[in-house]
């Protein structure tokens, strides 16, 4: 993961949790995907964690700020990354979830 990628806008989708998180879930065949993203984002870690899913799919959910040596635009939040041939979700809370 090179820094540079992520701070490219056109590699980056930004995504409301209550709207990404469930359906995306499906997608990958990650069951309750969004206690997991929520369970890292309270007790996160340098390395991130990889989530594996049914569907011959894996994707790391990591804070940017944790990973790399420079803040990005909103690198405090929770990313999934699946690799640098699919975008990087950023995901954000509702203001009343903050």
């Amino acid at each position: 993961m090179r820094v540079e990628w992520f701070e490219n806008q056109d590699n980056v989708v930004y995504a409301n949790i209550d709207e990404f998180a469930d359906n995306f879930g499906k997608e990958t065949g990650i069951s309750d995907l969004r206690s997991k993203i929520e369970e890292f984002r309270a007790n996160p870690v340098k390395e991130g964690l990889i989530l594996r899913g049914k569907k011959r799919s894996a994707l790391k959910l990591f804070i940017p700020d944790m990973v790399f040596d420079k803040h990005i635009d909103m690198g405090e939040s929770v990313w999934i990354y699946i690799g640098e041939s699919y975008p990087a979700y950023c995901l954000y809370w509702p203001q009343s979830e903050a």
